[in-house]
């Protein structure tokens, strides 16, 4: 199905995206803290989501609470991208994400 394909394409490059945009943190924010905190963000979101959200992972997640993981990292992108790209790029993130992790569950593409 096109529209399954899509879904899962545009999952994928949200998931870098999500890392990248973190990560871009240390060149944008000026404190050191500041700096730390998204480059220790962008290292954790990577280590959990490739243990428990990865469909190939042997401990993916599913359910609520694959559902639950989602959330929390695409909320912390969003919280990240408002802070470090401004208004415009986190309300974008905000709506291909909501988008996404919504089709994903109605097209039932958890498992893929």
């Amino acid at each position: 199905m096109l529209l399954a394909g899509l879904v899962l394409g545009i999952r994928f490059l949200l998931e870098v995206c999500t890392v990248i945009g973190l990560f871009s943190g240390v060149f944008i924010k000026k404190e050191i803290y500041q700096k730390l905190i998204f480059v220790a963000l962008a290292v954790i979101i990577t280590f959990i989501w490739a243990k428990y959200g990865a469909p190939k992972s042997p401990t993916v997640l599913t359910g609520g609470a694959k559902l639950i993981l989602e959330l929390a990292v695409y909320s912390i992108g969003t919280f990240a991208f408002f802070s470090l790209f401004g208004n415009k790029i986190g309300i974008a993130y905000f709506l291909i994400a909501s988008l996404d992790l919504l089709l994903m569950y109605l097209l039932n593409l958890q498992g893929h």
